[in-house]
């Protein structure tokens, strides 16, 4: 039995990759990658593991996943250690081929779980080798398409997400399309990659701080802002894009926001973008300063007359906690679907079929 680790959570989600060590390729082919998923059966089969997403590509995999009875440590170790022992007999070598344990990231609400499955769709065709998720053959997106899928692909729940989605009756291929493949690509990933980045643990969920009353945001954002260390904040509830919009759109319609307390008055709207991609977004101060074109030396002034006016200054308090608050609801609805017209789509019918070359 392998050691425990903090994935071993039984029935919590989790959002598992691994690449190639030196980013080598370590699926060289169609034959390789059906041997993976031959090992994820096995898993399956043994009820260490539930697969709900999945691609892979020739460098690295992506999964969504459940282990039912908290064994997730150790059976990705049986899967990767089967598929590479097979891989180097098949080409009589040895060594390692993977960069080492897997990465993963608990996915602990339905919004974010709704995220990662798009991210996963979408690797495919982020990495130039389809125009439409659907049409990538090692990737769980055509399963849901109403395509042929391996029995042991756990649908159900993502089915359902779907249907709650969507409003309708039963699972249709063409909502899971309108649901889940709706919005920016660029700021969905953009979120995904970096809470797999992110060293912070745990965190409070999308979901639940979008319920929240911006008063109960403010008091998150106070536990934030006494972070001492200026470098693990937790983990990104939103990205830059969705800051970036709605700060325009708050200036834009409150007009002038100045700022003084602890220094000279300044732009509050400014202070107001830096300390939302510190807090929401997760970034680092050195990438802020980058982000932003700022010395690192005023972004961490700005960041320190947040923490005072928090404390110091109720009508401060009031806005940036509500616009806070504004763009978490932006991030969730980032995710939604946009519209539910029954236009066809010609991804989903069983005649497009995608070639490896």
């Amino acid at each position: 039995m392998g050691q425990r680790t903090r994935e071993d959570e039984p029935g919590a989600w989790q959002h598992v990759m691994n690449r190639g060590l030196a980013r080598r390729t370590v699926f060289e082919g169609e034959r390789d990658m059906r041997r993976f998923l031959v090992e994820l059966a096995r898993a399956i089969r043994a009820r260490r593991l539930e697969v709900h997403a999945y691609a892979l590509l020739s460098t690295h995999f992506h999964l969504l996943v459940r282990s039912p009875d908290g064994r997730l440590a150790e059976a990705m170790r049986r899967v990767q250690n089967g598929y590479v022992r097979w891989f180097n007999r098949a080409r009589r070598r040895d060594g390692p081929l993977f960069r080492g344990r897997f990465r993963s990231r608990r996915v602990a609400s339905d919004e974010y779980r709704a995220a990662v499955v798009k991210y996963i769709d979408f690797n495919p065709v982020e990495a130039g080798l389809v125009g439409l998720p659907e049409l990538y053959p090692f990737g769980s997106a055509r399963c849901y398409c109403g395509r042929r899928c391996p029995p042991w692909l756990t649908r159900d729940i993502i089915e359902a997400d779907v249907v709650r989605l969507s409003g309708a009756e039963q699972f249709r291929p063409q909502d899971y399309v309108a649901c889940l493949h709706a919005g920016g690509v660029a700021s969905n990933t953009a979120w995904v990659e970096a809470r797999l980045r992110s060293s912070a643990e745990r965190d409070e969920e999308l979901d639940s701080l979008v319920a929240d009353a911006p008063e109960r945001v403010l008091a998150w954002m106070r536990r934030k802002a006494a972070l001492a260390d200026g470098t693990r904040v937790g983990l990104p509830v939103s990205d830059p894009a969705s800051v970036a919009s709605c700060v325009a759109q708050a200036r834009a319609s409150d007009g002038r926001w100045r700022i003084s307390g602890r220094g000279p008055a300044v732009d509050g709207w400014r202070v107001a973008d830096v300390v939302l991609l510190r807090f929401l977004c997760g970034s680092t101060v050195t990438e802020i300063a980058l982000r932003r074109e700022l010395s690192t030396s005023a972004v961490c002034r700005v960041l320190a007359r947040h923490r005072y006016l928090l404390a110091a200054d109720g009508d401060y308090a009031s806005r940036i906690s509500a616009l806070a608050h504004t763009v978490l609801i932006a991030s969730a609805q980032s995710e939604a679907p946009r519209n539910f017209e029954q236009s066809s789509n010609p991804a989903c019918g069983p005649e497009n079929r995608w070639n490896v070359t």
